[in-house]
């Protein structure tokens, strides 16, 4: 009998950490979208996992850039969403490896997604193609094309 409540106790933290957790993750979405939409400005939704070496290496050596960082925050809303607290979120967007990066436009239409890890140019080139709004006139890879 000791073992069982062992078992459930460790259980329900967990349960009570996942109630806790995802309505935070979901208004944190809700009012990223709405920003969007009132500041006419496209969205950078950053799918990650802790545990996931891709996603440290893309968080060093690329959005922790300082220029990156200052595009990110001044021209976009930029969301990070970590997939173990909000799993709902991640299967809204069909995210099935990490890192995964959604383009959006300002009204929440998905432009698209690129999955695993963007170096740095490429990543300041995916931020010139939604700055200068290009998803209106072309896909992403028409843009990158030489």
């Amino acid at each position: 009998m000791s073992n069982m409540l062992m078992i459930q106790k460790p259980l329900m933290v967990i349960f009570i950490l996942l109630l806790i957790t995802t309505p935070v993750a979901a208004d944190e979405y809700t009012n990223a979208m709405k920003r969007a939409k009132t500041e006419d400005k496209p969205v950078v939704i950053y799918f990650y996992s802790k545990y996931c070496r891709f996603c440290d290496a893309m968080d060093k050596d690329v959005l922790f850039d300082k220029e990156i960082k200052k595009t990110l925050s001044e021209q976009t809303i930029y969301l990070r969403i970590d997939v173990d607290t909000a799993k709902q979120t991640a299967r809204l967007y069909n995210v099935r490896g990490y890192p995964t990066v959604w383009l959006l436009d300002p009204a929440g239409k998905r432009i698209i997604s690129i999955p695993g890890y963007i170096p740095k140019n490429d990543f300041k080139k995916v931020l010139e193609f939604l700055k200068g709004k290009h998803y209106k006139k072309m896909s992403l890879w028409e843009f990158l094309e030489p």
